[in-house]
Order: C-alpha cells, then sequence, then structure tokens
C-alpha cells in the first residue's frame, strides 16, 4: 500500500489524545459525582449499564474519525485483478465477389450481420476494430470499446474489386495494440503489387518482444478467395510471430454459385482451403458453415481474454462512505439511548 499524503498519517494521534481527553472528562464527572453525592446514592448516580450504552456510538464515532484521517493520506491498494485484455479486429471480405447473393441478401450482408453478432455478443470490455480489405487493406476503426462507432462504420462499407489476404493480415496486426511498429517480411512489402500490405520498414526497426504483446486476433469474414498480393501464408506466420490468432468465417456455397453481381450473371467462386490454412497457421480457428450455435461460443471466446495484472486501486473514497455509515449509526444509537449526540 502507498499514500498520496504520507505525512498526513500523523494526524491519527489525534485519535489516542481525543481517547485521552475523553476519559479525562470522564474521570472528573466520576470525581464530581463522588463528592456530592452519598456514597449509598453512587450507584444510582454511575450506574454502568448506561455508561457502556454510552460507549458505544462514541467509539463508532472514534473508529469514523480514525477512517477519516486514514483516507486524508489517500492510500492506494496494488491488488492483482482480473483484466480482459482482449483486442480482435474484424477484417471484412469487401470485394466485389461478396456481392454474390448464394448467402441471402449477399455475402457482404452476411458478413455485416455477423460482425453484429461479435459486438452484440462479445464483452464490454473487449477492444474490437473494423477494417475491410480488397485490392487494399483499409482501417475503418481502430480497437475500440466504442461499440457505436465500430457499427456506423460497418454501415458504410461499400464493395471494391479484388480480394488480398495478405495486405488483410498485415494490416490488421499492425492495428493490434501494441504492434503499431511491427515489421512485417521483405516478401510482403516488395515487389509489384505489395504496397497494400504496409510501408516499407524502417532500415534500424526495434524489435518487438512477443511475450510483452496483450492478446490479439483477427476475425476474418471472407468467401475465401484471395487474389491479390503477396502470399498469404507468409502473412500468417508474420501474424503468429506477433501473437495474434486469425478466426475465420466462410461466407458462400460449396462450389461457387452463379450470381447476379451489378446487373451481370456472373460465376463467382468459393474455396475454403486457404482460409483453413490459414488459421491452423496462426492457431486460430475456421468455420464452414457457419453453425450459430458454434459461432456464439466463439464469438464469446474471442471477445475474453482475461489476465491478471497488478491495478492502482484509491481507498480514500471507500474509507470516507465507511466513516459515514458508522457517524449515522453512533448518532442514531445515541439519540436513541441518551436523547443527545455525543
Amino acid at each position: 500500500m502507498t499514500f498520496g499524503y504520507p505525512a498526513l498519517l500523523w494526524l491519527l494521534l489525534l485519535v489516542p489524545l481525543a481517547v485521552w481527553l475523553l476519559s479525562a472528562a470522564a474521570r472528573r464527572r466520576q470525581g464530581r459525582a463522588r463528592a456530592y453525592a452519598d456514597p449509598h446514592l453512587l450507584g444510582t448516580v454511575l450506574r454502568g449499564g448506561k455508561r457502556q450504552r454510552a460507549l458505544i456510538p462514541l467509539g463508532l464515532q472514534l473508529g469514523a474519525l480514525a477512517l477519516l484521517l486514514f483516507g486524508a493520506a489517500q492510500p492506494v491498494a496494488r491488488p492483482t485483478l482480473p483484466v480482459n485484455k482482449a483486442s480482435v479486429m474484424i477484417a471484412l471480405d469487401a470485394s466485389r465477389s461478396m456481392l454474390a447473393d448464394d448467402v441471402q441478401p449477399s455475402r457482404l450482408e452476411a458478413g455485416r450481420t455477423l460482425a453484429r453478432q461479435f459486438l452484440e455478443l462479445a464483452p464490454a470490455s473487449t477492444q474490437i476494430g473494423l477494417m475491410t480489405f480488397s485490392d487494399n487493406a483499409s482501417v475503418l476503426v481502430p480497437p475500440t470499446t466504442d461499440r457505436q462507432e465500430v457499427l456506423d462504420a460497418l454501415n458504410r462499407v461499400k464493395p471494391a474489386q479484388a480480394t488480398s489476404f495478405a495486405g488483410a493480415l498485415v494490416s490488421g496486426v499492425r492495428a493490434l495494440p501494441g504492434r503499431e511498429k511491427a515489421v512485417p517480411p521483405r516478401e510482403l512489402v516488395e515487389g509489384p503489387g505489395q504496397a497494400q500490405a504496409a510501408p516499407t520498414p524502417n532500415p534500424a526497426p526495434t524489435p518487438i518482444d512477443p511475450q510483452t504483446l496483450p492478446p490479439g486476433a483477427i476475425l476474418l469474414l471472407s468467401d475465401g478467395i484471395s487474389n491479390r498480393g503477396a502470399n498469404p501464408q507468409i502473412a500468417a506466420r508474420f501474424a503468429s510471430d506477433h501473437k495474434v490468432k486469425l478466426y475465420a468465417v466462410a461466407l458462400g456455397t460449396e462450389g461457387g454459385a452463379v450470381s447476379r453481381v451489378e446487373g451481370q450473371l456472373v460465376f463467382v467462386p468459393f474455396d475454403t482451403r486457404e482460409l483453413s490454412r490459414l488459421t491452423q497457421l496462426t492457431g486460430g480457428e475456421f468455420l464452414f458453415p457457419p453453425d450459430p450455435e458454434r459461432l456464439r461460443g466463439l464469438f464469446r471466446d474471442l471477445g475474453s481474454a482475461v489476465r491478471w495484472e497488478p491495478s492502482e486501486l484509491g481507498l480514500g473514497g471507500p474509507l470516507a462512505g465507511v466513516a459515514a455509515l458508522l457517524l449515522v449509526i453512533g448518532g442514531g444509537l445515541a439519540v436513541a439511548w441518551q436523547r443527545r449526540v455525543p
């Protein structure tokens, strides 16, 4: 325990001083009673039962004084408490293939619905962010506990062109707490068409100790086809190296489907193999078909990563509350028993 103003602890000496003064006053009253009362009347003048009743309210009020003086020094306890350290980036595929209507009303709308369910089921203390990916990955909302901000951004998502899992993984990792300066491998940042994955690393980056990183995860909602960008498996290893697990939910029907996309009938492919491999590389979980019960279990587990951490707990307020309660009880007993407040 520490104190904001430890010098004020000397004020606690006022409590024994008050006890001594009250005791001295009581002895003087007893002396006067013996001086002016006949010896055979002392039992009536100084009755023990009444004296004991007088001491109880007085003791409560002295206890309240001690608590107030102790609280004035601003004591701070440092208990180890459970803290939810989970942070999750929702990565929503916004490519044109997500406009396919083999999942009603469309793959994209089904992805929005799953994202809303996760926001509803995850604990309020979970930090959740939102990003979309197509040709490029774009972080719309960094991890936050403000659910409305994520919902508003989710409603603004518009479809784009191709799909890059590598860009989604790298941008998702770097959006999670503690990983903002994570440097991806060269294969993810060099070569044609790779600029979307991440900016070029600094010449001498500071390495990140994975053991110091808080828990992080990416919830990827996609139809499982990556046709742009670097090798997603390299990006998955990058995520795993930075303690980020990938959880993927595939949206579509086996074998693909012929759907009307922007007024034209086109064949829209669907493949789950790549998403399954990526989740295995990061130690995450792959779900297809998205069974409601499994989804609810996944969303609850994904939003909880409890860690026991030292925390600071100010005791001044609680001590003042207990002191006020003791004052009220002591005053009430004094009024009931003695018709006065000591």
